[in-house]
């Protein structure tokens, strides 16, 4: 039993740490954009990463990424919180999820520095071409 809650605050925390982390920029969908459902879609199942034809190196580096910020933003979080993040965790909504954690000023402040270092450290494991790519899917999506 404790494995499956283990396993559950993991999927949770990947959860929001693929949706809003790595890539805070795919988080949710705008409709204002004429192209943003389809870049979603295509984000939802890894369509994005495939689109930017990343090495096994770079899948490596990201996956190194993504690890170490569940780590971080886990460890901002006091106990009560991450049981919260694991009960909620299945419910899709990561923006309700996140309020109902409660987060205090300064654990807000800690989750955006952790997320800008993360978007820096994937920005920076990709080549000038991927970026770029990156950039075009992310103005699409944003309606930017």
């Amino acid at each position: 039993m404790f494995n499956n809650l283990k396993r559950g605050l993991a999927i949770a925390t990947i959860s929001l740490i693929v949706g809003g982390v790595a890539v805070p920029g795919f988080t949710s969908a705008q409709t204002s954009a004429p192209n943003s459902s389809s870049v979603m879609r295509k984000h939802q199942r890894g369509g994005v990463w495939k689109e930017l034809n990343l090495t096994d190196t770079q899948k490596q580096q990201l996956k190194t990424i993504r690890a170490n910020t569940r780590q971080q933003m886990q460890s901002i979080l006091t106990g009560e919180q991450r049981a919260k993040l694991e009960s909620a965790g299945q419910s899709g909504d990561r923006k309700e999820v996140m309020k109902s954690l409660n987060l205090t000023d300064a654990q807000k402040q800690q989750m955006r520095d952790i997320r800008k270092k993360s978007r820096e450290q994937t920005l920076a494991i990709l080549t000038p071409e991927q970026r770029s790519k990156f950039e075009q899917l992310h103005s699409q999506r944003s309606g930017k």
